[in-house]
């Protein structure tokens, strides 16, 4: 393995990474977009390793570092860069320090820094700044030396080319670095059919392969030279006194600044992009991991997660076809209460219903419930013009109702009026009599608190006498709730990063057609395959919460709206 770290006195410091992070730390180049498959340890090993080498060679910068929301921020994307660093050595208080002004021992950014909130500072000075794309002021005023973000695929391209337009400034003190000016930006496949983003894919035309088989050419003689300087000076240390190996040590090093300089000319706006599976990581991860992602997932989708191939559109596959982005909204944070504590507090704090900006807080709550394996909970507020769904909760065993019902309460602590409509599975019904069904248990479970205590929420279940919902019927109001074109149903409104199993659910929907053996009539299907996963695996790739979410828009009101319409269900271009 490459030795990641070179110490010129001292000796070697040996680190172990892929060979994909060995190429790249060999490249070194202005400009990095990869994309890498699940578990290829593209934060922890590559995004980590190149901020810390430019914090290096750009002491006192000023990097912008970007994240679809502040939360996503705080909760992952900055956790994994810190064991990144920490993996090489860096330790926090004494290399860097986080939404706090660094120590004395740090040197300082190349200008004054009005404040150290949503910041990281390294002791070299390097001024990364977190910039959110649901906060858009969180980046105003500043320049940047350059600019860095990852999970690449959740960042929208418009919001990033007004970040990217900062990235200027100060080209006296850095323009001898061929990190100034560049950009950093790593993710796994996009699947646009979930609404991810793929600008990356269009940097793969940046790219200059005979400039990056020269800077492998320099950069490879360089190394040798490092190697030679480390075997020469452990002999010197073993023979202090030996005049020949000094003269000898001299020389490399002399050699060494040169090749360093033809290393550094040759980088120079440069850039890589690069495709890789997530077997760069096998060694690692080893064949068991393969065997049963292959086993137990579904193949179209580990192409695009673990192989890195883009996906296709299949638009009549699926069961949600109309569902768009501007079904979602991504607004939803109030931060005047986030922005009271700091990033190490904030990765403790768990969210509650006061974070959330469209939340009426003296109006009631509604909500959908699907129970089984995954207890899925969805919950919004509704009007003739607007269903909202405001939030999610699910459980997985070994917990199950009381643990949602708890979950529930706790979030919603603070609501003003404690009134929660709850629309449920109707076969939950068959249990009513003995008091066994799973709707009243969830019932129970939020009214009351384990010891038996009142909790103050009082809550109606709306579906003891609605008929049974079918999937047709389902499909059908979906197609035009979601599309948005019948002025007599309301617009629908999913909080994108509060639901983020929801809209996950809805987007991996598949329909599947059955054809009644007796009358040869066809009829719409939900695929429930994925409801048979791992239960660790259900909350982002079964179709539990988007059952959940059934119960919660089909309403006995807005099934009557299109009820005149059902031979829609046969203008899908799938049915004959």
């Amino acid at each position: 393995m490459q030795a990641n770290k070179l110490q010129e006195v001292k000796g070697t410091v040996l680190r172990y990474s892929h060979w994909l992070a060995q190429l790249i730390d060999m490249i070194k180049p202005t400009n990095l977009y990869l994309v890498l498959g699940r578990a290829g340890a593209k934060t922890r090993m590559i995004f980590a390793k190149r901020l810390k080498d430019i914090s290096k060679e750009m002491p006192g910068a000023f990097v912008s570092l970007s994240a679809d929301t502040y939360m996503n921020a705080v909760k992952n994307v900055i956790p994994t860069i810190i064991t990144g660093w920490e993996s090489l050595g860096w330790i926090e208080g004494i290399h860097f320090v986080v939404d706090r002004r660094p120590p004395a021992h740090f040197k300082k950014p190349h200008k004054t820094v009005l404040s150290w909130k949503h910041t990281i500072t390294t002791h070299h000075g390097t001024h990364f700044k977190i910039i959110s794309q649901d906060r858009p002021s969180s980046g105003a005023g500043d320049s940047y030396q350059a600019d860095a973000g990852d999970e690449a695929k959740y960042l929208k391209k418009k919001k990033l080319n007004k970040t990217q337009q900062a990235t200027r400034g100060e080209h006296v003190r850095y323009s001898s670095s061929p990190y100034y000016l560049g950009s950093t930006y790593t993710t796994d496949m996009p699947n646009i059919n979930l609404g991810e983003q793929d600008w990356i894919l269009e940097q793969r035309d940046q790219m200059d392969i005979a400039q990056i088989e020269r800077i492998l050419q320099v950069a490879f003689v360089l190394n040798e030279i490092k190697i030679e300087f480390i075997k020469t000076q452990e002999l010197l240390n073993a023979d202090p006194k030996n005049e020949k190996l000094k003269k000898k040590l001299r020389n490399i090093h002399r050699n060494w600044k040169r090749w360093e300089a033809r290393y550094k000319k040759v980088r120079r706006n440069s850039t890589f992009f690069y495709i890789g599976s997530s077997f760069v990581n096998a060694d690692i991860l080893t064949e068991t991991y393969f065997y049963e992602q292959f086993k137990k997932g579904n193949f179209k989708e580990l192409m695009t997660a673990i192989l890195s191939m883009e996906p296709t559109i299949e638009v009549g596959e699926k069961f949600y076809p109309k569902l768009k982005q501007s079904n979602f909204y991504s607004d939803g944070f109030n931060y005047a209460n986030v922005d009271k504590f700091t990033f190490s507090e904030l990765k403790h704090q768990k969210t509650s219903s006061i974070d959330l900006k469209y939340l009426m807080r003296n109006q009631h709550l509604e909500a959908g419930f699907d129970s089984g394996n995954m207890c899925s909970l969805v919950v919004g507020q509704s009007s003739d013009e607007l269903i909202r769904v405001l939030a999610e909760f699910y459980t997985i065993p070994t917990d199950f109702i009381p643990e949602l019902g708890a979950q529930f309460v706790e979030f919603f602590k603070n609501h003003k009026r404690k009134q929660l409509l709850l629309w449920h599975d109707r076969a939950t019904n068959n249990y009513q009599s003995v008091g066994e069904d799973h709707a009243s248990k969830l019932k129970k479970a939020i009214e009351f608190n384990k010891d038996g205590n009142p909790t103050g929420w009082i809550v109606s279940l709306q579906s003891r006498s609605q008929a049974t919902i079918s999937q047709q019927t389902e499909y059908e109001l979906c197609l035009q709730l979601m599309e948005g074109n019948n002025p007599l149903l309301p617009k629908l409104l999913i909080d994108k990063y509060n639901c983020i199993c929801l809209k996950s659910s809805l987007e991996r929907a598949k329909k599947i057609i059955k054809v009644n053996k007796t009358t040869g009539a066809k009829s719409i299907h939900k695929d429930k395959s994925s409801e048979k996963l791992a239960y660790h695996r259900l909350p982002l790739e079964s179709t539990n919460m988007s059952d959940a979410f059934k119960y919660f828009v089909c309403r006995q009101e807005l099934i009557k709206i299109i009820s005149g319409n059902e031979e829609l269900s046969f203008s899908d271009p799938t049915i004959k």
